[in-house]
C-alpha cells in the first residue's frame, strides 16, 4: 500500500509572497537636429511554473506534481491571479489511492485552490523566473496525510500543505 506521509506534506503555516518584479528602461537621446532615438525597454520578466519534468509553464491547466507515476497533480486549473508576487488558482487535485496497489488503485479528487509563491532565475532564460513552491488548500474533502505519532501510525487530514516544486 502507497500511503502518503508527513515528510511529503508539510501543513501549511501561512502564505509569504516574494515580490521579485524588475522593471528596466533605456533612454538614449542625440544631440540638437539630430534623430532622436525611442527608448528601448529591456525585455520584461515571464514567471513560469515548471512541471514535474522541469518544462515552463505559463498559466498552465495542469500541473504534475508527481512525475513518476503521474499519481499526484492538478487540473482543471483557473487562474485569477499571474504576478510576480504570486499566482493563484482554483481547480481539482488528483491522487492515486494505491489500493489496493498504485497499478490497480483508483483517482480521488479534491477540489482545491493553489497559490504558487516565491521566485528562482530559469537558467539559460535570462528573462524567466519560476515560482518555487505551491500551496495546495482544500476547500471540501481532504486527503489523509500519515504521520507516526509515538509508535503508532496516524492518519491525519490537514487543511493545507505546501510542496516545492521541480527546478
Amino acid at each position: 500500500m502507497n500511503m502518503r506521509w508527513g515528510s511529503t506534506r508539510k501543513v501549511a503555516a501561512g502564505a509569504a509572497a516574494v515580490a521579485v518584479a524588475v522593471g528596466l528602461s533605456l533612454g538614449l537621446s542625440g544631440s540638437a537636429g539630430a534623430a532622436t532615438v525611442k527608448p528601448a525597454t529591456a525585455a520584461a520578466q515571464q514567471y513560469v511554473v515548471p512541471d514535474c519534468s522541469g518544462k515552463a509553464q505559463v498559466d498552465p491547466g495542469t500541473i504534475v506534481l508527481a512525475c513518476a507515476d503521474y499519481g499526484l497533480g492538478l487540473q482543471a486549473l483557473h487562474w485569477t491571479s499571474w504576478t510576480p508576487q504570486l499566482a493563484s488558482a482554483y481547480g481539482t487535485e488528483w491522487e492515486k489511492d494505491c489500493q489496493p496497489s498504485c497499478a490497480a488503485g483508483h483517482i480521488k479528487d479534491y477540489p482545491v485552490v493553489i497559490e504558487l509563491l516565491g521566485s528562482a532565475p530559469v537558467k539559460g532564460h535570462p528573462n524567466e523566473h519560476r515560482y518555487t513552491e505551491a500551496t495546495i488548500t482544500y476547500t471540501a474533502a481532504r486527503p489523509p496525510v500519515y504521520v507516526k505519532s509515538g509508535s503508532k501510525v496516524v492518519a491525519t487530514y490537514p487543511i493545507s500543505w505546501t510542496v516545492p516544486l521541480a527546478p
